[in-house]
Parts: structure tokens; sequence; C-alpha cells
């Protein structure tokens, strides 16, 4: 028997006056929104707070901080 949640993933394909509905997928611009509300905020803030952390670094504590610091 298959999880709840995983029916409501994945529907199966529908049938209306004899015709069958290709079953619910993810497109292009469900993609892209996805991307911009989601990730793009997300990503944003983490650069925010490395830049945070590395200006705390280096003006409050003299310490080099990040991947660059090894070369």
């Amino acid at each position: 028997m298959a999880w709840p949640e995983a029916e409501l993933i994945r529907k199966k394909a529908q049938e209306v006056m004899g015709h069958r509905l290709a079953s619910p997928a993810l497109t292009k611009t469900g993609l892209r929104l996805i991307l911009q509300y989601v990730a793009a905020p997300i990503l944003a803030l983490l650069a925010l707070i490395d830049l945070g952390l590395f200006l705390v670094f280096k003006y409050a504590f003299g310490q080099c901080y990040g991947v660059w610091c090894w070369f």
C-alpha cells in the first residue's frame, strides 16, 4: 500500500468524455517560479550571512575566513 502523500504527488491520468488526460507534471514555468520564489531568496540570504561572517572575521578577529585563504 502506498503512502497517502505519494498519491497527492503522483496522480493517475484521468479520463474525461472518453479522452485520457496527461498526468500532472512540473512545467518550465512552474520550475522557474520555484527557483524565483524559493531558491533565489534562500541563496540571497545565505550570501548575506556569508558576507556578514566574512566581515566579522576580517575586521573583528583579524582572521581570514573562507576558501580564498588557502591560496
